[in-house]
């Protein structure tokens, strides 16, 4: 007989040891496979990691150029001005009042945004004869922020132990304002207003104090104000974005008007009506009060000139392209808006093309080795020639303005102006006023050149609108 057959127990027990040592050998098997399919997943996703540029790695194709090595040359000095900026003093908006905190080069004026003004003093931001104004976009992105800066220095350069903000037609002042643009435009625009006039303040006060020359000359001071725009830009903290220069400074009976971008700036000349028109003036306060409408328009008693406003900078005009082209620069022109041009640039931080709306700015480093430079055009005015040659007497007004494109895209120099003059000239209350009075009123006229320069309705694009106006005189 079977000696299996014998022992059943026995036979089905090994039958069920060969079976479960089977199963062991696929269990491990499978524990195997599992195991090389996730090192092999792991292996992978680092070295894909490894690979993928960072947001603000400039590796690739357009990145491995001469920005990217600036970019790698100035990292440790960017971040230890970054540190230094934090500490120096800069003008702190209060939703009561504006408040400042006076630097080495005098005590700068910067405006409320226009949201904040219902239930606040307008302190600083206006007088008889300034204004100062911002209104924040409607945006959601790149950035939820105001990112135009602008800033008004009283008696720049006059006396570095004063500490006022009192504006005088007469004395010395610094107009500037910086439209910032992409994710940290802002940032760029603020570096800029913060930096330019204190670098200039301080180039300055180093020629001043040199006993074998106290005296700035002109070219001299065309020189400073470039090399301070080529110094911020090398030393901007941040990288994607940029801004664009304004800066209007006098000096004595010298304006000096330097621009890098696409603001604007002017000059404006105000003569003032031989006779007032009472039923005019009543219809202008109206105007400004009233809601918007076609039917009711502003009419200016008195006549407006406008003079030496600045070429902005735009990829289409034939110097500005010469130059990006031959560092092999891409550049569109919409056929019918060549103001429209676009600068073609890899950017490492959106990863795709993007179009810079400008030839010159600060910042915008992705575009520095194809052309795009901070170097302003620098005008050189003499006041007195000036005052001579437009025989400016009689009570006529000269006052200097500069603005966004926010403004300027959406309404012209002329129409600015007119606006502009009225708020500072003639609207005045008939039943008088302290000097707080006239510049709520002046306000009141800020806000409605905004309103006129916003579109129709709210849910379209409103951009950045931001200026300044300052009167002038010998």
């Amino acid at each position: 007989p079977n000696r299996d057959a014998r022992h059943p127990d026995k036979n089905q027990m090994q039958n069920q040891v060969i079976q479960l040592k089977r199963m062991i050998r696929m269990q491990n098997q499978v524990i195997i496979g599992l195991s090389s399919c996730f090192a092999i997943v792991i292996i992978s996703t680092m070295l894909l990691i490894q690979h993928l540029p960072h947001p603000n790695d400039e590796r690739g194709p357009f990145w491995e150029t001469a920005a990217a090595h600036l970019h790698e040359e100035n990292s440790k000095k960017q971040l230890n001005l970054k540190r230094q900026h934090k500490e120096k003093p800069h003008i702190v908006p209060n939703p009561a009042v504006v408040q400042s905190i006076c630097s080495h080069y005098g005590c700068p004026i910067r405006p409320l945004e226009m949201s904040q003004l219902e239930n606040s003093t307008h302190s600083f931001m206006a007088s008889s004869n300034h204004i100062i104004f911002t209104r924040k976009s409607n945006r959601k992105k790149p950035a939820p922020v105001n990112q135009d800066r602008a800033v008004l220095i009283p008696s720049f350069g006059d006396d570095f132990d004063r500490t006022d903000m009192i504006t005088n037609p007469k004395e010395n002042v610094f107009v500037g304002i910086f439209d910032g643009h992409d994710d940290n435009g802002h940032n760029v625009a603020q570096f800029s207003s913060d930096e330019i006039p204190s670098r200039i303040a301080s180039k300055m006060h180093n020629i001043m104090n040199d006993p074998s020359n106290h005296i700035i000359e002109q070219e001299e001071m065309t020189q400073i104000i470039t090399q301070t725009f080529v110094e911020v830009d090398k030393d901007v903290p941040v990288s994607g974005g940029g801004s664009t220069a304004i800066v209007m400074l006098r000096r004595g009976n010298t304006l000096y008007m330097a621009n890098t971008g696409d603001s604007t700036s002017f000059i404006m000349l105000y003569h003032p009506p031989s006779k007032v028109d009472e039923e005019k003036a009543t219809r202008n306060e109206e105007y400004v009060s009233s809601p918007r409408s076609p039917n009711i328009q502003l009419h200016l008693q008195g006549t407006v000139t406008i003079h030496h406003v600045n070429e902005k900078h735009k990829a289409h005009f034939p110097k500005e392209q010469s130059r990006i082209e031959s560092l092999g620069g891409r550049i569109h022109i919409p056929p019918k808006n060549p103001m429209g041009s676009r600068v073609i640039a890899r950017s490492a931080l959106h990863r795709e093309d993007v179009g810079l709306a400008m030839s010159r700015s600060i910042g915008d480093w992705e575009w520095t080795a194809i052309g795009v430079i901070p170097d302003p055009d620098v005008v050189v005015l003499d006041l007195g020639q000036f005052w001579s040659e437009n025989r400016i007497e009689g009570g006529a007004k000269v006052v200097v303005v500069a603005g966004s494109d926010g403004l300027f895209d959406a309404r012209k120099v002329e129409f600015v102006a007119n606006h502009l003059a009225y708020g500072l000239f003639e609207n005045s209350s008939p039943h008088g006023g302290d000097g707080q009075d006239f510049a709520n009123r002046l306000i009141d006229v800020g806000k409605k050149l905004v309103d006129m320069a916003s579109p129709l309705q709210e849910e379209w694009y409103r951009d950045d609108i931001t200026f300044i106006a300052k009167v002038i005189d010998l």
